[in-house]
């Protein structure tokens, strides 16, 4: 799977090498998010979306129920981070840890968009505002699979 998964990360970056919206901000961004990905599908039973959108997934990588999930994933997540603007309200976002040894991801934890849109924000030094909740303060997994089960988030 690792094979299909840097076929379809390269062929996200080369569909949206020349957009403005695209930052690479790390070394294989494309590729660890679509780990990340990968793993939260796995855990929910759920596929990847693997359609290449030329004008982005709009913060949707899984859908389960009337839920968007968006994941998050990182070398060093010590804080869940959404661009301010970007959280909303039907979207659960999901932090993920990258592990370059092992080429794989664990799933850390999770959010409502209503939190993380209400939680400070922070320029974490590459000019871009975002949201954050440290990783410490996120929900924990099994409680994601409970809400999803459920179909209600708890407020």
């Amino acid at each position: 799977m690792t094979t299909d998964l840097r076929r379809i990360a390269d062929d996200r970056m080369a569909l949206h090498r020349d957009h403005k919206s695209s930052r690479p901000l790390s070394k294989d961004y494309e590729y660890i998010g679509l780990v990340g990905e990968k793993t939260l599908a796995d855990y929910l039973g759920l596929q990847i979306d693997t359609v290449l959108r030329p004008t982005g997934d709009g913060g949707v990588d899984l859908v389960c129920g009337h839920f968007r999930l968006d994941v998050k994933t990182a070398r060093k997540p010590y804080n869940l981070i959404v661009e301010r603007g970007k959280a909303f309200p039907n979207t659960i976002y999901v932090l993920a840890k990258y592990y370059d040894d092992g080429d794989r991801a664990t799933l850390i934890g999770w959010e409502f968009g209503e939190a993380v849109r209400s939680a400070p924000c922070k320029d974490f030094g590459y000019g871009i505002i975002n949201h954050y909740i440290p990783a410490g303060d996120l929900r924990p997994m099994p409680e994601l699979l409970q809400t999803l089960k459920n179909e209600s988030p708890k407020r």
